[in-house]
């Protein structure tokens, strides 16, 4: 009998989610599409316009992921021949800050929204999953981690532990069901950079809104410090805020637009026997996260991601 393929995915407000949901539904995948801003968005409507289906969801609410699986289980009773493909994980949220400056409602909802988000929406869809499996479907869960889980960086701490932990996780889901025929699999998108070290509008991080609460969240940062920590932190954190406020300008909800990632996670998507990881990356990221990988001094493994960074002192 033939079957058609549905796909979760979650994130969809804007940047990779958006530009990920778009493409699965021109590929004539039934997508339904997370957007925690609601269906009654400029973003929700051009996902509608393409037959995809909005719907609203907070990753990090219990009852919003019930609902929103109730919605793809109500959609999968109404059509008999759709099957629950995939379940993306793409939500995501961060905050480049020393961890010793970030207050609880930052760090919590950074590892809220970017590990236990994911659990939980495994924890309502395995079992469908499951059962698509036992037909002989290939299913997957496509997690979507960062480099920064790869190789834990500065300014990034409760960021890199979530991606760590998603990637851990993921390799932890894949060999549990290993044989089923569902498959865990990670996607690591990258980014581009011009030479002065800004994130280009056109790359992946300046197109999404990954860091456009970045100067948002200054005055809940400063607001938290002490004066013994204003005294050590204050200059830097408005030093690197202005330098990457360019980054966290809110861009449309359609401007990722670079094919290579896109047609890399259509490859963790679409292929029959996924690999585990699928990476996208730059020379200067393979050239850096190699270095990274050998066992130099740590004053030296320093002054490498320094380097990578391009951060000012």
């Amino acid at each position: 009998m033939c079957w058609t393929r549905v796909v979760a995915i979650t994130g969809c407000d804007s940047g990779l989610g958006w530009a990920l949901a778009a493409r699965l539904a021109r590929e004539g995948l039934v997508t339904v599409a997370g957007m925690f801003n609601g269906t009654d968005t400029e973003a929700s409507h051009a996902l509608k316009s393409l037959c995809a289906h909005p719907e609203k969801l907070d990753v990090t609410n219990p009852e919003s992921v019930a609902k929103f699986y109730d919605y793809v289980k109500c959609l999968l009773e109404s059509n008999p021949k759709y099957k629950l493909y995939a379940l993306v994980n793409n939500a995501g949220v961060m905050t480049i800050a020393d961890y010793e400056v970030q207050p609880p409602e930052i760090f919590e909802k950074t590892i809220n929204v970017n590990l236990l988000g994911p659990m939980r929406m495994v924890s309502a869809f395995l079992p469908e999953l499951r059962k698509t499996a036992s037909q002989g479907l290939n299913p997957r869960i496509i997690n979507v981690a960062s480099h920064c889980g790869l190789q834990p960086l500065p300014g990034f701490g409760p960021y890199s532990a979530s991606k760590s932990g998603l990637l851990a996780w993921t390799r932890s889901l894949r060999l549990e069901h290993y044989g089923t025929g569902l498959s865990a699999v990670a996607f690591i998108p990258g980014t581009k950079l011009i030479t002065n070290g800004k994130v280009e509008v056109g790359g992946f991080v300046g197109a999404s809104n990954l860091i456009a609460n970045q100067k948002s969240q200054e005055n809940i940062i400063l607001s938290h410090l002490t004066d013994e920590q204003k005294v050590i932190y204050e200059k830097k954190i408005i030093t690197l805020n202005n330098y990457l406020s360019p980054s966290s300008q809110k861009p449309r909800f359609d401007a990722v637009k670079d094919e290579t990632i896109i047609e890399a996670f259509m490859k963790a998507a679409l292929c029959d026997n996924p690999k585990l990881q699928y990476k996208v990356e730059s020379w200067r990221y393979k050239f850096y996260y190699t270095l990274f990988k050998i066992p130099f001094p740590e004053i030296i493994h320093l002054w490498l991601i320094k380097k990578f960074l391009r951060f000012p002192n």
